[in-house]
């Protein structure tokens, strides 16, 4: 049996314990496809290493009881996504880099369905004072993974919580969390527990506990450890560890309890020479970014505890700070933001250590520095936001090299510090100088 047929025969298994999938709420497709795809992609993928590597990796933990709704399976499936992801891991190398598995990955990718047209984002609502906003910057915005809540971090020293309908039309803040007694620089929801965390000009990042429906947030735990000021937080998408990055030019891996309420630093990240302003976890490999006021962008791989980490990689490219980086929930690619005004693609490689980057696109049509990057969850998009008071879309080429944008969101009054995805509803968020929050419906 050669490999072609071998692949055609795991992606046949694949798609049949997709389908024995029973059961389950609607809305459980959105919360759960992704990683139920991921974990099963990634034990078929580990069957095609040993074949062909004969390298036995380690087993994977059991998934658990996760369903979903029949009426939603074809959404999973539909537009070859499988076939996709396993194309591009295979043309980045991480199975055999072959001239076979090249073609193969080539074809499959040639054959999905072309992306439709992306229509101009429309505003649906603007958070202000008017209904209970910050009074002052808006830095922050993130979504939660499952609920219909909305978090955002402002220099008035508070971030709150806002409860938005599903078409982002409505939103009520229903929780005002004070806490810092400076500028609230990040935030960002963990993706399964309760817990929101915030970092702070103060020097310390919080870990805050808040109700289902958001109106009740409670502080459980402060984290104390950097020398100058907070300006990002990040969790890991399955481990209980939080990455934190300051002024003090260190970034730091936090190892938390499952209510929040313990946290304990477990290994401090030096390796840049300026601030490290924006730190971000692969979504499924070992690996951290940074970036930094000394130009350059670094992943660091580190253990399952947290407690090592190593620079494996510097991503020398712009001519500024390094703002923002993002990594894309499913294509091989790490996404940079600069105050020179650009904003650069990078393709993650193969290599011994496990990562590698190479910069295959720069995307230049701000006037001004770039101050956050986010990419869509599932498409070949990418949100960038800037001083020049927009927001823009960029459509990207299957191999990062070419990208386009494909619309300009200009409807704040003063410079756009961050933007946001949903993760599943078509909706984008972004945080300005003019001291709102604006959600628009893609």
């Amino acid at each position: 049996m050669d490999y072609k047929q071998k692949y055609l025969k795991y992606k046949h298994k694949y798609l049949i314990l997709l389908r024995q999938q029973k059961g389950g709420e609607p809305f459980l497709m959105d919360i759960l496809a992704g990683q139920v795809f991921s974990y099963l992609f990634e034990r078929n993928q580990r069957l095609l290493q040993l074949i062909y590597t004969n390298i036995q990796h380690v087993m994977m933990q059991p998934l658990g009881n996760f369903t979903l709704n029949p009426m939603y399976r074809l959404k999973l499936l539909s537009r070859s996504s499988l076939s996709v992801l396993l194309a591009t891991r295979l043309a980045q190398g991480e199975i055999r880099n072959t001239r076979l598995e090249l073609k193969l990955a080539k074809r499959i990718i040639s054959r999905t369905h072309e992306l439709p047209e992306i229509s101009p984002p429309t505003l649906a609502i603007t958070l202000d004072k008017s209904n209970n906003g910050h009074g002052d910057w808006v830095l922050s915005v993130a979504f939660h993974r499952t609920l219909p809540l909305l978090a955002t971090g402002s220099s008035d020293n508070t971030a709150k919580l806002w409860r938005f309908s599903a078409d982002g039309s409505a939103a009520t803040c229903v929780a005002t969390l004070v806490g810092h007694s400076t500028g609230v620089w990040s935030v960002a929801f963990h993706p399964t527990a309760p817990l929101l965390a915030t970092s702070s000009s103060d020097n310390t990042a919080k870990l805050w506990r808040f109700s289902a429906d958001g109106s009740v947030a409670t502080c459980v735990a402060t984290l104390a450890g950097h020398s100058n000021w907070v300006g990002s937080v990040a969790f890991h998408p399955t481990l209980p560890l939080l990455a934190t990055g300051s002024s003090d030019k260190t970034a730091k891996l936090w190892r938390f309890s499952d209510d929040g309420s313990a946290a304990t630093c477990v290994a401090t990240l030096a390796g840049h020479s300026g601030t490290v302003y924006s730190v971000a976890f692969h979504p499924t490999a070992s690996l951290l970014a940074t970036g930094s006021s000394d130009k350059t962008a670094k992943l660091w791989r580190f253990s399952a505890d947290g407690s090592a980490a190593t620079c494996v990689a510097t991503l020398a490219g712009h001519i500024s700070d390094v703002f923002s980086v993002a990594f894309h929930p499913t294509l091989p690619f790490l996404a940079t933001g600069s105050d020179d005004s650009t904003a650069k693609l990078w393709r993650l490689v193969h290599a011994p250590d496990g990562s590698a980057a190479t910069c295959v696109a720069t995307l230049a049509g701000h006037s001004t520095g770039v101050n956050s990057v986010a990419f869509h969850p599932t498409l070949p998009l990418l949100a960038t936001c800037s001083y020049d008071d927009t927001a823009k879309l960029w459509r990207f080429s299957d191999d990062g090299s070419a990208a386009t944008c494909v619309a300009t969101l200009a409807g704040h009054s003063n410079s756009v510090f961050s933007v946001a995805f949903h993760p599943t509803a078509p909706l984008l968020a972004t945080g300005s100088e003019d001291k709102t929050a604006k959600l628009w419906r893609l």
